[in-house]
This record gives C-alpha cells, structure tokens and sequence, in this order.
C-alpha cells in the first residue's frame, strides 16, 4: 500500500484550535435566495496523528464553490456535503458526509459527520465541527442584515 491509500488504525488524527475554518459569501447572504460564491479558506494547523505521526497538519487551503441559489435561512439546511483535507505529508482525505447547523444564542455550530471515502483513512468516521459567532446570522434569518463571512474555529476527529 502506498502512504496515501494506508488504512489507518482507531483515533488516527486529531486537530483542535486554533484550527480554523472560514466561509466568504460574494454577494453577502440574505433572506432572498441568490446565487453566490462561497470561499471557503481551512486551516487545520494543530493536528496528532496516532498513526501517521508525522501529520501535524492540513495546510491553508482556499476553495470556491458557486451556489445557485442560497440564502441565510439555506445556510442552516441539512445537506449532503463533501470535503477534502491535504494534509502536510501531501496525503489527502476525502470525505462524504451530512452537515448539520445548530444555531443557538451567539453561537453558530456546523457538524459533518461521515466516513473517508477516499484517501488516507479510507473508511475511517469522521466528525468535523465548525464554532462560530452567530450575530450576522441571526440578523438576517430575522431580515435585518446579510451575512458576508463566518469565521469558525474547527475541530476535526477521523478515526
């Protein structure tokens, strides 16, 4: 087996803050559903791996994805999701699961659950969770502003 396609053992990676996570919406989100670039910049910089001890990390990455229509109330949707992470060895994991928004008092939490489908940890569970400020968000599910970016702290488990 090659690095990138190892199976990896229980508990294989962890990241925790300052790990972050950070969503820019072009135009910013509103009530009304648009269509709108999402730049999404991830920075897992404090990551252990039982497994593969010398990841440390998944450098900055910067995606963008075009949405055909989304708004701040769509922002909070269960969705099917896909996200991938490089790591600093230059493996990279990728995993499909389900996002899942809680928006509760000045805090903002997205949760993806599911499995490395490709990659290093293939089959491995996954639980990636995004911390945020909710402000911009409860303000424009209530129509009283736009939510132009959210920065999160971010924790990842693969194991």
């Amino acid at each position: 087996m090659t690095g990138s396609q190892a199976q990896a053992a229980p508990g294989d990676i962890l990241c925790t803050a300052p790990s972050s996570d950070s969503s820019t919406y072009s135009p910013p989100l509103s009530l009304t559903p648009a269509s709108t670039t999402v730049t999404i910049t991830r920075d897992l910089n404090t990551c252990t791996s039982l497994s593969v001890p010398a990841i440390n990390s998944a450098p900055v990455t910067v995606h963008q994805v075009t949405i055909p229509s989304y708004s701040c109330l769509t922002l909070l949707n269960t969705a099917a999701t896909t996200l991938s992470f490089t790591w600093n060895n230059g493996a990279t994991s990728v995993v499909t699961g389900t996002r899942t928004v809680n928006l509760a008092a000045a805090t903002i939490t997205t949760t993806v659950t599911g499995t490395v489908t490709s990659g290093l940890f293939a089959g491995d569970s996954v639980v990636y969770q995004l911390v945020g400020p909710s402000t911009d968000v409860l303000a424009c599910t209530l129509g009283l502003g736009t939510v132009s970016r959210i920065d999160s702290v971010a924790t990842l488990t693969i194991n």
